[in-house]
């Protein structure tokens, strides 16, 4: 059976609110949390080759900067600037039916919480997973083709990682 892999992304630190939400820029720390962990997914075994995103400018940006260090495919979709589990469960699957995935073994989304921490919980089957700070990542195995996502007896947790605290 085959084995494929989806990272749960939450957006690197972002500026305060002072501006409207959909435009808020990455912190300065953000930018540090993005080079951080995106050399952590370039040493792993399946980093992503697709980045589904939210179009919001603090998660657009965070999937690139990530995507520099692995040289994939950014995806931007509106329907992902969500908080709700629902809406961003539909925006995912209406984003990979519409890509062409074949060969494809590993995407990431990245998006916004509580909605990213609970997509885990909900794909997991598991809602005991703790939430997903800046640039938290999951890393999911799916056992099975994308087709089989939303089936979640095939869907493990492998893997949680965060940013180190000496990132400011």
């Amino acid at each position: 059976m085959a084995e494929r892999h989806i990272w749960l992304i939450r957006h690197a630190k972002a500026e305060a609110h002072g501006r409207a939400d959909h435009g808020r820029e990455l912190a300065y720390r953000g930018y540090r949390q993005c080079v951080e962990m995106g050399n952590l997914l370039a040493t792993q075994s399946n980093p992503p080759r697709v980045f589904l995103t939210s179009d919001a400018r603090r998660t657009y940006t965070t999937a690139h900067f990530l995507n520099a260090f692995v040289r994939g495919k950014v995806t931007p979709s509106g329907e992902m600037y969500t908080y709700d589990v629902e809406v961003l469960a539909r925006a995912v699957g209406t984003a990979m039916d519409d890509l062409e995935l074949v060969g494809v073994d590993s995407v990431a989304v990245v998006g916004h919480n509580s909605a990213i921490s609970d997509l885990i919980a909900l794909l997991t089957c598991d809602s005991s997973t703790p939430s997903l700070s800046t640039l938290g990542m999951a890393e999911l195995v799916l056992k099975g083709d994308w087709d089989d996502l939303w089936s979640v007896a095939h869907v493990t947790l492998r893997q949680l990682v965060k940013p180190s605290r000496n990132t400011k």
